[in-house]
């Protein structure tokens, strides 16, 4: 079964990086890309939330490039072969950010 990864509309990803703080929508010459950036309480809830994120890519083979320094954690997030925001994303983000 062929994955649907179409590429997002400026307006989808303003409605998925408006419903999640932390997340902003980044268009340059030649990359799109979502970024994350959030100063958490501890360092516990940064590494809790950074083990969330491996499973969370492993599970949709889709992998954020990452930074962290103790309790700050950021992410740049964009489908590789494509240098754009896709369905793939949006799905990463979805699965990332939920309470469960």
């Amino acid at each position: 079964m062929k994955e649907n990864n179409q590429v997002l509309s400026e307006t989808v990803i303003q409605t998925l990086v408006d419903t999640y703080p932390g997340w902003t929508y980044y268009k340059e010459t030649e990359i799109s890309y979502l970024s994350f950036d959030c100063q958490f309480s501890s360092f516990q809830s940064a590494f809790l939330f950074l083990t969330k994120l491996a499973f969370v890519s492993e599970t949709l083979d889709h992998h954020a490039e990452i930074w962290n320094l103790y309790k700050h954690v950021k992410l740049k997030l964009y489908t590789h072969t494509s240098n754009l925001i896709t369905e793939k994303d949006s799905k990463f983000v979805n699965l990332l950010m939920s309470k469960d």
